[in-house]
């Protein structure tokens, strides 16, 4: 589903300016990770942080550019620092949207990596990585890289900046990074493509973005249900409806009640969020006798319903249907 980005910024902004103004302004002391088999710190005085900081600003601006939502992308990187050297800033964020001509700026006012490698499974935190990750159980190498960084977002004509704290978790695996592991170099790749991961998925936060979601829905034995399961799968919803439609009817309340709340799934998908909330209340309602799951289950799909009604209200102050976005 398209989701509306996390701030109050609308289509009516043609320009965003990008600035970097972490702390690591200077690198004066080697990167160092850790490797937790070994008990070692190892340091890499060719990697710097204020280049792997430039790297996850320049993903950022790179995917705004990508987007096409706005029409002029400026990334000042780090030219600003010495008047930016914090996020407390003297100069007047009012004053510097004159300066720069832009709608919105983003800082990166923070960027911090914390960086552990492991070599075998008996490591507590590497069983923790293979029992929640089994795609990496052929690795004989993870990387777990934990993360934090803060942005800052000022919006022209809004007296007060908007503080968002990223902390993350990044796991990558040999099995499946092979070209990331083995050398000090591949180490460096790995880094800086974190780097870039941080810049990139923080813009799909920033701006009206496709992501993916979960939802429930009822699977059944019932023949025609099943034809209805598959084309739903392959994403033909209009004719799953006609199914599920005269399943709604089923003498079988159990079969009715799942077909009514496959229909609320269905005028999601198609963007009627009112109809999908007239067909759950069918659904709730269609057992005699009660059913506590069920009851549980339409309560929750409900509640889904309502957010994602307020997010086609947001996504409606973003998105220009006539626009470039």
């Amino acid at each position: 589903m398209i989701e509306p980005g996390k701030f109050n910024q609308t289509k009516e902004m043609d320009t965003i300016a990008v600035f970097k103004r972490d702390i690591y302004q200077f690198d004066t002391v080697a990167f160092t990770y850790h490797d937790i088999n070994m008990h070692l710190n190892i340091k890499d005085s060719l990697v710097l942080n204020h280049t792997l900081s430039n790297q996850c600003v320049d993903a950022l601006a790179k995917n705004i550019v990508n987007t096409g939502y706005f029409l002029k992308v400026i990334n000042y990187s780090d030219s600003m620092n010495t008047l930016l050297n914090n996020q407390y800033s003297p100069l007047d964020y009012n004053e510097l949207h004159k300066l720069t001509g832009a709608d919105v700026c983003v800082f990166l006012d923070l960027f911090y990596l914390k960086d552990y490698l492991i070599n075998k499974k008996v490591n507590k935190l590497g069983v923790e990585i293979y029992s929640n990750f089994p795609e990496f159980r052929k690795s004989k190498a993870l990387e777990s890289i934990e993360t934090n960084l803060v942005w800052t977002l000022s919006i022209k004509g809004n007296p007060t900046p908007y503080t968002f704290n990223e902390p993350n978790k990044l796991y990558y695996g040999s099995n499946i990074y092979p070209e990331l592991f083995g050398n000090d170099q591949n180490h460096r790749l790995l880094l800086q493509t974190a780097a870039e991961y941080l810049g990139m998925t923080f813009a799909e936060k920033l701006l009206p973005a496709w992501h993916q979601v979960e939802r429930t829905y009822y699977h059944s034995n019932n023949v025609n249900l099943r034809k209805a399961e598959k084309l739903c799968l392959s994403g033909d919803y209009l004719k799953a409806a006609e199914i599920y439609h005269s399943e709604t009817k089923n003498k079988n309340l159990a079969i009715a009640a799942m077909a009514n709340y496959n229909m609320a799934l269905v005028c999601e998908m198609e963007g009627n969020i009112e109809a999908a909330l007239d067909w759950l209340v069918l659904s709730y309602s269609v057992f005699i006798n009660d059913n506590p799951e069920h009851k549980f289950n339409c309560e929750q799909y409900r509640g889904l319903l309502y957010n994602r009604r307020l997010e086609i209200e947001h996504l409606g102050l973003q998105i220009n249907p006539n626009g470039r976005n």
